[in-house]
């Protein structure tokens, strides 16, 4: 069986995952489009435009759940990291949204008993679902998220596939302001080999405020999947794929390189 071995090395200061603050700025532009894709393919799936409660693993400072409470619906969310459930619990607490919310500090892997309620849709969003670092860890954390789904439930995957030995190094760039903090994240990719499927990530930041500039750098991996590992993958799970969309949750044929979100249901 082939791990990807998460490895984060810094320079200068943290990393990009140990500071809530710097990376709710970064993430927060795109918050309420991607909220809205999940909360229209959920709403279609189960029939109704109603209130939902929406389940986010590895939710970080809560930033979409945050959007759906104030739209009216109720969220869980967890993260392994305490740092990041303790700011979200503060995020939520000054939005007034501390009833609508549920969060906690778990693992993808082990989390169904913690969910205090049935779950009408799941999501999990860009490539954040390739933290995981094995098949069988992945097969271990659907099988969580059947367990909590209700009947006609959903969950929402955002995932890059790849073709190895066609995918290409890439760039993209990242940028978010609050106030007089303006931060940038250059993100480096470097194709994953067949041999061992790790996607390695070379992070970049630039924190600028009025006292100075800081530089933070951090390298980590991301499991990759090919469309068929990945299918195949699914296809041995408690869940199957109903629908795939693009990142605004129109229909959309499987990518064989690049991003969409899978719709998963219960079989």
């Amino acid at each position: 069986m082939l791990f990807c071995l998460v490895s984060i090395n810094t320079t200068e200061s943290t990393g990009f995952y140990d500071d809530p603050t710097i990376y709710d700025i970064l993430h927060a532009p795109g918050t309420a489009d991607e909220a809205r894709a999940v909360e229209s393919i959920a709403h279609e799936a189960l029939g109704h435009g109603g209130a939902l409660t929406f389940l986010e693993p590895a939710c970080g400072t809560a930033r979409h759940l945050r959007w759906l409470a104030t739209h009216g619906h109720r969220g869980v969310g967890f993260d392994l990291s305490a740092d990041m459930i303790a700011d979200a619990k503060r995020r939520a607490a000054r939005a007034g949204l501390t009833r609508r919310l549920d969060l906690f500090v778990a693992d993808m892997t082990d989390f169904a008993s913690r969910v205090p309620r049935p779950i009408d849709a799941a999501f999990n969003l860009i490539n954040t679902i390739r933290h995981l670092p094995s098949d069988r860890a992945m097969l271990d954390h659907l099988a969580q998220v059947e367990r909590v789904l209700r009947p006609g439930g959903v969950y929402v995957v955002g995932i890059s596939t790849t073709m190895y030995g066609v995918e290409m190094p890439s760039e993209d760039v990242w940028v978010g302001a609050r106030g007089p903090c303006r931060v940038t994240q250059v993100v480096n990719y470097l194709p994953a080999e067949p041999s061992d499927r790790c996607e390695t990530v070379l992070s970049h930041l630039h924190i600028h405020r009025p006292s100075g500039d800081e530089h933070r750098d951090s390298t980590y991996t991301l499991r990759s999947y090919s469309l068929d590992e990945w299918t195949r993958l699914v296809g041995r799970s408690a869940l199957r794929i109903a629908r795939v969309t693009d990142h605004d949750g129109i229909d959309t044929d499987p990518p064989t390189l690049g991003y969409a979100m899978f719709v998963l249901a219960r079989r």
